[in-house]
């Protein structure tokens, strides 16, 4: 998994553009759509010489869970990975100040990521920063998962466990995303 949500830099050099409202090299992507996600993986797969995990027909996704490339975490990925190996109300800590940009401290804006302290996996802004695009969608709907909270979310909304739905097509400045690498088995 990577060790920070994508940044405004990443996300420019594999997709030729930043659809971000904050600006910042160093800031997450955000303004993002589900789909858009999904195919930004796709490409960063092939600039890396994997094989995609995802194929793409319209707004039809299939994922090739044999695949060697990029895709989005399962929620149970996600919530595993920022559990960190503990038992915290949010990812790395009790106290949300110290791994966390939320509305009680963002000032209402994104941060650069890996500002605050990471969990016990050495993951950065699990809890806060920007909402992140799962994989998993709601039965009977369009909507995707969304974990983790953000710059503009009360402290409970950036619990380890805390998800909720959103339209896959929609986009907002509070959602972005991170991404893990599928072993191919």
């Amino acid at each position: 998994m990577s060790k920070t949500e994508i940044t405004q830099a990443v996300y420019k050099a594999v997709m030729g553009k930043n659809p971000s409202y904050f600006k910042g090299d160093s800031l997450p992507v955000e303004n993002v759509s589900w789909y858009d996600a999904v195919e930004f993986c796709n490409r960063l797969s092939k600039k890396a010489g994997l094989e995609p995990a995802y194929s793409i027909n319209g707004m039809n996704v299939e994922w090739n869970r044999t695949a060697s490339g990029y895709r989005l975490p399962t929620v149970e990925e996600w919530q595993y990975a920022a559990e960190g190996g503990k038992s915290y109300k949010y990812s790395g800590s009790d106290n949300l100040d110290e791994v966390g940009w939320y509305d009680g401290n963002s000032g209402d804006k994104t941060h650069p990521v890996a500002q605050k302290k990471p969990n016990g996996y050495g993951l950065y802004d699990m809890s806060g920063n920007v909402w992140e695009w799962c994989w998993d969608s709601c039965p009977g709907s369009n909507e995707r998962c969304r974990c983790g909270g953000s710059w503009g979310s009360s402290a409970d909304y950036c619990e380890v466990g805390n998800k909720n739905w959103y339209d896959a097509n929609l986009t907002n400045y509070c959602l972005g995303f991170r991404i893990v690498r599928s072993t191919g088995k």
